[in-house]
Protein backbone atom coordinates (compact mmCIF):
# COMPACT_ATOMS: atom_id res chain seq x y z
CA UNK A 1 0.00 0.00 0.00
CA UNK A 2 2.84 2.45 0.74
CA UNK A 3 4.39 2.35 -2.71
CA UNK A 4 1.25 3.48 -4.62
CA UNK A 5 0.67 6.24 -2.04
CA UNK A 6 4.26 7.40 -2.43
CA UNK A 7 3.87 7.35 -6.20
CA UNK A 8 0.67 9.40 -5.92
CA UNK A 9 2.44 11.91 -3.67
CA UNK A 10 5.31 12.28 -6.12
CA UNK A 11 2.86 12.81 -8.96
CA UNK A 12 0.88 15.49 -7.18
CA UNK A 13 3.73 17.48 -5.69
CA UNK A 14 4.76 19.31 -8.91
CA UNK A 15 1.15 20.37 -9.41
CA UNK A 16 1.00 21.47 -5.76
CA UNK A 17 4.18 23.53 -6.16
CA UNK A 18 2.94 25.12 -9.37
CA UNK A 19 -0.35 25.97 -7.67
CA UNK A 20 1.52 27.69 -4.84
CA UNK A 21 3.63 29.59 -7.38
CA UNK A 22 0.56 30.79 -9.28
CA UNK A 23 -1.36 31.76 -6.12
CA UNK A 24 1.67 33.60 -4.75
CA UNK A 25 2.15 35.44 -8.05
CA UNK A 26 -1.50 36.42 -8.20
CA UNK A 27 -1.53 37.74 -4.64
CA UNK A 28 1.68 39.66 -5.29
CA UNK A 29 0.28 41.03 -8.53
CA UNK A 30 -2.90 42.12 -6.79
CA UNK A 31 -0.90 43.78 -4.03
CA UNK A 32 1.10 45.70 -6.64
CA UNK A 33 -2.09 46.78 -8.39
CA UNK A 34 -3.52 48.22 -5.16
CA UNK A 35 -1.01 51.05 -5.62
CA UNK A 36 -3.01 52.10 -8.67
CA UNK A 37 -5.90 54.15 -7.33
CA UNK A 38 -7.52 55.03 -10.69
CA UNK A 39 -9.28 52.98 -13.33
CA UNK A 40 -7.43 51.79 -16.43
CA UNK A 41 -8.86 52.13 -19.93
CA UNK A 42 -12.34 50.61 -20.10
CA UNK A 43 -12.16 49.58 -16.44
CA UNK A 44 -14.17 52.61 -15.34
CA UNK A 45 -16.94 51.73 -17.78
CA UNK A 46 -17.13 48.16 -16.50
CA UNK A 47 -17.02 49.27 -12.85
CA UNK A 48 -19.84 51.71 -13.54
CA UNK A 49 -22.05 48.83 -14.72
CA UNK A 50 -20.97 46.60 -11.81
CA UNK A 51 -21.81 49.31 -9.28
CA UNK A 52 -25.24 49.74 -10.83
CA UNK A 53 -25.95 46.06 -10.24
CA UNK A 54 -24.61 46.21 -6.68
CA UNK A 55 -26.99 49.08 -5.97
CA UNK A 56 -29.92 47.18 -7.49
CA UNK A 57 -30.12 49.23 -10.68
CA UNK A 58 -30.58 46.59 -13.39
CA UNK A 59 -30.05 48.63 -16.52
CA UNK A 60 -27.36 48.40 -19.19
CA UNK A 61 -24.92 51.30 -19.23
CA UNK A 62 -24.83 52.89 -22.70
CA UNK A 63 -21.08 52.31 -23.18
CA UNK A 64 -21.19 48.58 -22.43
CA UNK A 65 -20.88 46.78 -25.82
CA UNK A 66 -21.66 43.27 -24.53
CA UNK A 67 -24.44 41.66 -22.53
CA UNK A 68 -23.62 42.38 -18.87
CA UNK A 69 -23.29 38.79 -17.59
CA UNK A 70 -19.70 39.39 -16.48
CA UNK A 71 -20.76 42.49 -14.57
CA UNK A 72 -23.58 40.59 -12.88
CA UNK A 73 -21.22 37.84 -11.70
CA UNK A 74 -18.64 40.29 -10.32
CA UNK A 75 -21.41 42.30 -8.66
CA UNK A 76 -22.75 39.12 -7.04
CA UNK A 77 -19.29 38.20 -5.72
CA UNK A 78 -18.85 41.75 -4.41
CA UNK A 79 -22.19 41.67 -2.60
CA UNK A 80 -21.58 38.26 -1.04
CA UNK A 81 -18.04 39.05 0.09
CA UNK A 82 -18.57 42.73 0.88
CA UNK A 83 -15.76 43.65 -1.54
CA UNK A 84 -16.71 47.13 -2.67
CA UNK A 85 -14.61 50.05 -3.85
CA UNK A 86 -11.91 49.97 -6.52
CA UNK A 87 -9.62 47.38 -4.92
CA UNK A 88 -12.56 45.32 -3.67
CA UNK A 89 -14.07 44.99 -7.15
CA UNK A 90 -10.66 44.12 -8.56
CA UNK A 91 -10.30 41.33 -6.03
CA UNK A 92 -13.84 40.10 -6.80
CA UNK A 93 -12.90 40.14 -10.47
CA UNK A 94 -9.72 38.16 -9.75
CA UNK A 95 -11.72 35.48 -7.94
CA UNK A 96 -13.74 35.08 -11.14
CA UNK A 97 -10.87 35.43 -13.60
CA UNK A 98 -8.63 32.76 -12.02
CA UNK A 99 -11.04 30.17 -13.40
CA UNK A 100 -9.20 30.52 -16.71
CA UNK A 101 -6.21 28.70 -15.17
CA UNK A 102 -7.88 25.31 -14.51
CA UNK A 103 -9.76 25.75 -17.80
CA UNK A 104 -6.46 26.03 -19.67
CA UNK A 105 -5.00 23.11 -17.74
CA UNK A 106 -7.99 20.92 -18.64
CA UNK A 107 -7.79 21.86 -22.32
CA UNK A 108 -4.05 21.22 -22.65
CA UNK A 109 -4.51 17.80 -21.04
CA UNK A 110 -6.66 16.88 -24.04
CA UNK A 111 -3.74 17.40 -26.43
CA UNK A 112 -0.45 17.36 -24.51
CA UNK A 113 -1.04 15.91 -21.00
CA UNK A 114 2.63 15.94 -20.02
CA UNK A 115 2.89 19.67 -20.79
CA UNK A 116 -0.34 20.78 -19.13
CA UNK A 117 1.43 22.57 -16.28
CA UNK A 118 4.09 24.28 -18.37
CA UNK A 119 1.68 25.56 -21.01
CA UNK A 120 -0.76 26.74 -18.34
CA UNK A 121 2.06 28.65 -16.63
CA UNK A 122 2.94 30.26 -19.95
CA UNK A 123 -0.65 31.48 -20.31
CA UNK A 124 -0.74 32.89 -16.77
CA UNK A 125 2.40 34.96 -17.37
CA UNK A 126 1.71 36.23 -20.88
CA UNK A 127 2.80 39.86 -20.27
CA UNK A 128 -0.34 41.54 -21.60
CA UNK A 129 -2.68 39.00 -19.96
CA UNK A 130 -1.23 38.84 -16.44
CA UNK A 131 -2.36 42.42 -15.52
CA UNK A 132 -5.90 41.51 -16.62
CA UNK A 133 -6.24 39.29 -13.56
CA UNK A 134 -6.35 42.47 -11.46
CA UNK A 135 -8.46 44.95 -13.44
CA UNK A 136 -12.15 44.67 -14.26
CA UNK A 137 -11.89 43.59 -17.89
CA UNK A 138 -13.97 40.79 -19.40
CA UNK A 139 -11.19 39.09 -21.38
CA UNK A 140 -10.09 36.37 -18.95
CA UNK A 141 -13.56 35.27 -17.75
CA UNK A 142 -14.67 35.21 -21.38
CA UNK A 143 -11.62 33.15 -22.34
CA UNK A 144 -12.36 30.72 -19.52
CA UNK A 145 -15.74 29.74 -20.96
CA UNK A 146 -14.37 29.44 -24.49
CA UNK A 147 -11.63 27.07 -23.30
CA UNK A 148 -14.10 25.00 -21.27
CA UNK A 149 -16.42 24.83 -24.27
CA UNK A 150 -13.65 23.52 -26.54
CA UNK A 151 -12.46 21.07 -23.86
CA UNK A 152 -15.94 19.61 -23.29
CA UNK A 153 -16.51 19.33 -27.04
CA UNK A 154 -13.20 17.50 -27.48
CA UNK A 155 -14.22 15.13 -24.67
CA UNK A 156 -17.55 14.54 -26.48
CA UNK A 157 -19.65 16.10 -23.71
CA UNK A 158 -21.72 17.93 -26.30
CA UNK A 159 -24.60 19.20 -24.14
CA UNK A 160 -22.17 20.66 -21.61
CA UNK A 161 -20.19 22.19 -24.45
CA UNK A 162 -23.34 23.80 -25.86
CA UNK A 163 -24.30 25.18 -22.43
CA UNK A 164 -20.81 26.66 -22.07
CA UNK A 165 -21.12 28.06 -25.60
CA UNK A 166 -24.23 29.96 -24.55
CA UNK A 167 -22.46 31.37 -21.50
CA UNK A 168 -19.44 32.34 -23.61
CA UNK A 169 -21.65 34.32 -25.98
CA UNK A 170 -23.49 35.95 -23.08
CA UNK A 171 -20.09 36.91 -21.67
CA UNK A 172 -18.84 38.44 -24.95
CA UNK A 173 -21.07 38.40 -28.03
CA UNK A 174 -18.20 38.00 -30.57
CA UNK A 175 -17.50 34.60 -28.99
CA UNK A 176 -20.12 33.32 -31.43
CA UNK A 177 -17.17 32.94 -33.82
CA UNK A 178 -15.53 30.47 -31.43
CA UNK A 179 -18.83 28.66 -31.00
CA UNK A 180 -18.74 28.22 -34.79
CA UNK A 181 -15.15 26.97 -34.52
CA UNK A 182 -16.13 24.41 -31.90
CA UNK A 183 -19.09 23.28 -34.00
CA UNK A 184 -16.78 22.80 -36.97
CA UNK A 185 -14.28 20.94 -34.79
CA UNK A 186 -17.01 18.52 -33.68
CA UNK A 187 -18.00 17.86 -37.29
CA UNK A 188 -14.35 17.44 -38.30
CA UNK A 189 -13.76 14.91 -35.52
CA UNK A 190 -16.96 13.10 -36.44
CA UNK A 191 -15.83 12.87 -40.05
CA UNK A 192 -12.50 11.42 -38.93
CA UNK A 193 -14.20 8.84 -36.72
CA UNK A 194 -16.46 7.73 -39.55
CA UNK A 195 -13.75 7.92 -42.24
CA UNK A 196 -15.80 10.47 -44.14
CA UNK A 197 -14.19 12.70 -46.72
CA UNK A 198 -14.16 13.59 -50.37
CA UNK A 199 -11.67 10.89 -51.31
CA UNK A 200 -11.66 8.57 -48.31
CA UNK A 201 -13.06 5.08 -48.65
CA UNK A 202 -14.49 2.69 -46.09
CA UNK A 203 -14.75 -1.00 -47.00
CA UNK A 204 -14.19 -0.08 -50.61
CA UNK A 205 -17.19 2.27 -50.77
CA UNK A 206 -16.90 6.02 -51.21
CA UNK A 207 -18.34 7.98 -48.28
CA UNK A 208 -18.71 11.71 -48.75
CA UNK A 209 -19.87 14.59 -46.61
CA UNK A 210 -23.47 13.92 -47.65
CA UNK A 211 -23.40 10.41 -46.24
CA UNK A 212 -26.64 9.94 -44.29
CA UNK A 213 -25.09 8.34 -41.21
CA UNK A 214 -22.49 11.11 -40.99
CA UNK A 215 -25.12 13.84 -41.32
CA UNK A 216 -27.33 12.30 -38.64
CA UNK A 217 -24.43 11.79 -36.25
CA UNK A 218 -23.13 15.30 -36.86
CA UNK A 219 -26.53 16.94 -36.39
CA UNK A 220 -27.11 15.01 -33.19
CA UNK A 221 -23.79 16.14 -31.75
CA UNK A 222 -24.15 19.84 -32.68
CA UNK A 223 -27.87 20.18 -31.94
CA UNK A 224 -27.21 22.22 -28.79
CA UNK A 225 -24.94 24.55 -30.74
CA UNK A 226 -27.66 25.10 -33.33
CA UNK A 227 -29.89 26.36 -30.53
CA UNK A 228 -27.16 28.85 -29.52
CA UNK A 229 -26.88 30.07 -33.14
CA UNK A 230 -30.66 30.50 -33.33
CA UNK A 231 -30.74 32.51 -30.10
CA UNK A 232 -27.85 34.65 -31.36
CA UNK A 233 -29.70 35.44 -34.59
CA UNK A 234 -32.81 36.42 -32.63
CA UNK A 235 -30.68 38.68 -30.42
CA UNK A 236 -29.02 40.41 -33.41
CA UNK A 237 -32.41 41.03 -35.06
CA UNK A 238 -33.93 42.48 -31.88
CA UNK A 239 -30.82 44.48 -30.95
CA UNK A 240 -30.12 45.67 -34.49
CA UNK A 241 -26.51 44.52 -34.35
CA UNK A 242 -23.95 42.64 -32.28
CA UNK A 243 -22.84 45.44 -29.94
CA UNK A 244 -25.21 46.55 -27.16
CA UNK A 245 -23.71 49.99 -26.47
CA UNK A 246 -20.95 52.16 -27.96
CA UNK A 247 -21.88 50.61 -31.30
CA UNK A 248 -20.41 53.51 -33.30
CA UNK A 249 -16.91 52.41 -32.22
CA UNK A 250 -17.55 48.76 -33.15
CA UNK A 251 -18.65 48.74 -36.80
CA UNK A 252 -17.91 45.82 -39.09
CA UNK A 253 -15.14 46.64 -41.56
CA UNK A 254 -12.23 45.09 -43.44
CA UNK A 255 -9.00 45.73 -41.57
CA UNK A 256 -6.01 43.59 -42.64
CA UNK A 257 -3.84 45.64 -40.28
CA UNK A 258 -5.24 43.55 -37.44
CA UNK A 259 -3.75 40.50 -39.15
CA UNK A 260 -0.35 42.18 -39.50
CA UNK A 261 -0.28 43.25 -35.88
CA UNK A 262 -1.51 39.82 -34.78
CA UNK A 263 1.43 38.18 -36.55
CA UNK A 264 3.85 40.55 -34.80
CA UNK A 265 2.30 39.85 -31.38
CA UNK A 266 2.32 36.11 -32.03
CA UNK A 267 5.96 36.23 -33.18
CA UNK A 268 7.02 37.93 -29.95
CA UNK A 269 5.06 35.51 -27.76
CA UNK A 270 6.18 32.40 -29.62
CA UNK A 271 9.72 33.51 -30.54
CA UNK A 272 11.46 30.37 -29.19
CA UNK A 273 8.94 28.21 -31.04
CA UNK A 274 9.60 30.17 -34.24
CA UNK A 275 13.35 29.74 -33.79
CA UNK A 276 12.91 25.98 -33.51
CA UNK A 277 10.94 25.98 -36.76
CA UNK A 278 13.83 27.45 -38.81
CA UNK A 279 15.12 24.08 -40.12
CA UNK A 280 11.59 23.03 -41.13
CA UNK A 281 10.96 26.42 -42.76
CA UNK A 282 14.20 26.08 -44.71
CA UNK A 283 13.20 22.64 -45.98
CA UNK A 284 9.71 23.90 -46.81
CA UNK A 285 11.05 26.80 -48.90
CA UNK A 286 13.57 24.58 -50.68
CA UNK A 287 10.88 22.08 -51.62
CA UNK A 288 8.20 24.66 -52.47
CA UNK A 289 10.18 27.58 -53.87
CA UNK A 290 7.02 29.24 -55.18
CA UNK A 291 6.22 30.25 -51.58
CA UNK A 292 8.96 32.89 -51.81
CA UNK A 293 7.25 34.44 -54.83
CA UNK A 294 3.95 34.40 -52.97
CA UNK A 295 5.57 36.15 -49.99
CA UNK A 296 6.89 38.87 -52.29
CA UNK A 297 3.39 39.50 -53.64
CA UNK A 298 1.97 39.52 -50.11
CA UNK A 299 4.66 41.99 -49.06
CA UNK A 300 3.53 44.58 -51.59
CA UNK A 301 -0.09 44.19 -50.52
CA UNK A 302 0.95 44.50 -46.87
CA UNK A 303 3.13 47.54 -47.53
CA UNK A 304 0.26 49.54 -49.01
CA UNK A 305 -2.45 48.42 -46.57
CA UNK A 306 -0.84 48.57 -43.11
CA UNK A 307 -2.42 51.56 -41.36
CA UNK A 308 -4.10 52.61 -38.11
CA UNK A 309 -6.86 55.20 -38.77
CA UNK A 310 -9.04 54.39 -35.73
CA UNK A 311 -9.08 57.21 -33.19
CA UNK A 312 -8.19 54.83 -30.36
CA UNK A 313 -4.98 53.88 -32.21
CA UNK A 314 -3.66 57.42 -32.44
CA UNK A 315 -0.11 58.04 -31.28
CA UNK A 316 -1.43 60.70 -28.90
CA UNK A 317 -2.70 57.75 -26.85
CA UNK A 318 0.88 56.56 -26.32
CA UNK A 319 0.05 55.63 -22.71
CA UNK A 320 -1.31 52.47 -24.35
CA UNK A 321 2.02 51.15 -25.54
CA UNK A 322 0.61 48.97 -28.30
CA UNK A 323 -0.31 52.18 -30.12
CA UNK A 324 3.36 53.21 -30.22
CA UNK A 325 4.30 49.76 -31.46
CA UNK A 326 1.72 50.05 -34.25
CA UNK A 327 2.92 53.58 -35.03
CA UNK A 328 6.57 52.65 -35.44
CA UNK A 329 5.96 49.47 -37.45
CA UNK A 330 3.41 51.16 -39.70
CA UNK A 331 4.54 54.77 -40.16
CA UNK A 332 8.32 54.49 -40.50
CA UNK A 333 9.36 53.36 -43.97
CA UNK A 334 12.28 51.10 -43.11
CA UNK A 335 10.69 49.71 -39.96
CA UNK A 336 7.57 48.90 -41.95
CA UNK A 337 9.70 46.93 -44.41
CA UNK A 338 11.64 45.18 -41.63
CA UNK A 339 8.42 44.30 -39.76
CA UNK A 340 7.29 42.08 -42.61
CA UNK A 341 10.05 39.57 -41.88
CA UNK A 342 8.81 38.53 -38.39
CA UNK A 343 5.27 38.47 -39.77
CA UNK A 344 6.30 36.08 -42.55
CA UNK A 345 8.41 34.06 -40.10
CA UNK A 346 5.42 33.58 -37.79
CA UNK A 347 3.16 32.61 -40.69
CA UNK A 348 5.68 30.05 -41.95
CA UNK A 349 6.17 28.72 -38.41
CA UNK A 350 2.43 28.12 -38.24
CA UNK A 351 2.55 26.23 -41.54
CA UNK A 352 5.42 23.99 -40.41
CA UNK A 353 3.70 23.49 -37.05
CA UNK A 354 0.54 22.32 -38.79
CA UNK A 355 2.50 19.99 -41.06
CA UNK A 356 4.23 18.13 -38.25
CA UNK A 357 1.55 18.25 -35.55
CA UNK A 358 -0.62 15.25 -34.78
CA UNK A 359 -3.42 17.81 -34.39
CA UNK A 360 -2.62 19.63 -37.63
CA UNK A 361 -6.21 19.64 -38.89
CA UNK A 362 -7.45 21.23 -35.65
CA UNK A 363 -4.70 23.85 -35.79
CA UNK A 364 -5.55 24.61 -39.40
CA UNK A 365 -9.23 24.91 -38.50
CA UNK A 366 -8.36 27.73 -36.10
CA UNK A 367 -7.12 29.90 -38.96
CA UNK A 368 -10.38 30.98 -40.69
CA UNK A 369 -12.11 31.66 -37.38
CA UNK A 370 -9.13 33.64 -36.11
CA UNK A 371 -9.32 35.84 -39.21
CA UNK A 372 -13.06 36.30 -38.69
CA UNK A 373 -12.46 37.27 -35.06
CA UNK A 374 -10.28 40.32 -35.74
CA UNK A 375 -10.06 41.32 -39.43
CA UNK A 376 -13.63 42.77 -39.46
CA UNK A 377 -12.75 45.07 -36.53
CA UNK A 378 -11.55 48.63 -37.26
CA UNK A 379 -9.65 48.98 -33.98
CA UNK A 380 -6.22 47.32 -33.80
CA UNK A 381 -6.17 45.75 -30.35
CA UNK A 382 -4.04 42.86 -29.12
CA UNK A 383 -6.76 41.72 -26.70
CA UNK A 384 -8.82 40.66 -29.73
CA UNK A 385 -6.23 37.93 -30.35
CA UNK A 386 -6.43 36.30 -26.92
CA UNK A 387 -8.53 33.28 -27.90
CA UNK A 388 -6.51 32.55 -31.04
CA UNK A 389 -3.17 32.83 -29.22
CA UNK A 390 -4.39 30.67 -26.34
CA UNK A 391 -5.72 27.91 -28.57
CA UNK A 392 -2.44 27.88 -30.47
CA UNK A 393 -0.51 27.72 -27.20
CA UNK A 394 -2.65 24.78 -26.08
CA UNK A 395 -2.46 22.76 -29.32
CA UNK A 396 0.82 23.72 -31.04
CA UNK A 397 3.53 21.06 -31.41
CA UNK A 398 5.93 20.48 -28.55
CA UNK A 399 9.12 22.47 -28.27
CA UNK A 400 12.23 21.75 -26.21
CA UNK A 401 12.24 22.08 -22.43
CA UNK A 402 14.98 24.69 -22.79
CA UNK A 403 12.79 26.86 -25.04
CA UNK A 404 9.83 26.48 -22.69
CA UNK A 405 11.96 27.48 -19.69
CA UNK A 406 13.46 30.44 -21.53
CA UNK A 407 10.01 31.64 -22.62
CA UNK A 408 8.56 31.33 -19.11
CA UNK A 409 11.54 33.15 -17.56
CA UNK A 410 11.24 35.99 -20.06
CA UNK A 411 7.48 36.22 -19.49
CA UNK A 412 7.89 36.45 -15.70
CA UNK A 413 10.56 39.18 -15.96
CA UNK A 414 8.52 41.19 -18.46
CA UNK A 415 5.42 40.80 -16.26
CA UNK A 416 7.32 42.25 -13.30
CA UNK A 417 8.43 45.23 -15.40
CA UNK A 418 4.95 45.78 -16.83
CA UNK A 419 3.20 45.53 -13.46
CA UNK A 420 5.66 47.98 -11.88
CA UNK A 421 4.99 50.57 -14.58
CA UNK A 422 1.22 50.04 -14.65
CA UNK A 423 0.98 50.48 -10.88
CA UNK A 424 2.74 53.84 -11.25
CA UNK A 425 0.54 54.94 -14.16
CA UNK A 426 3.50 55.12 -16.55
CA UNK A 427 1.96 52.96 -19.29
CA UNK A 428 -0.52 50.21 -20.04
CA UNK A 429 -0.11 47.61 -22.75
Amino acid sequence: MKQPLQHQHDTLSPLFLVTLLVLGSLLLGYNIMTHLDVGLGDENVHRFQINWFIKGRFEIFKYIPMLPLYHGVVAAIAKVTGLHGLDGLRFAHMLFAVGVIPAMYALVRCFHPTEAMSRTLLLVFVPFLFPLFFITYTDLPSLMFVLLMVERAWKKCYLWAAALALVAVLMRTPNIIWVAFTTSMILLNTAKEMSVGIRLKTNGAQRGLLDKSFLLAGLRRISGFLVVFALFIVFVIINGGVAIGDAEQHPVSYNPSNLYFFLLVAFVLFLPFCVEQVPDIYRLLRKHWWIIGLLILVFFYYFYTYEHPHKYNRTSLKYYRHNLFIHYTSDYFYIRIASFFPMAWMALSFVTGVRKSEYGSTLLLILPFALLSFIPLPLIEHRYYVVTLTLFLAIRPRMSAWSTGATLTAFVLICAYVMFNISRQLFFL
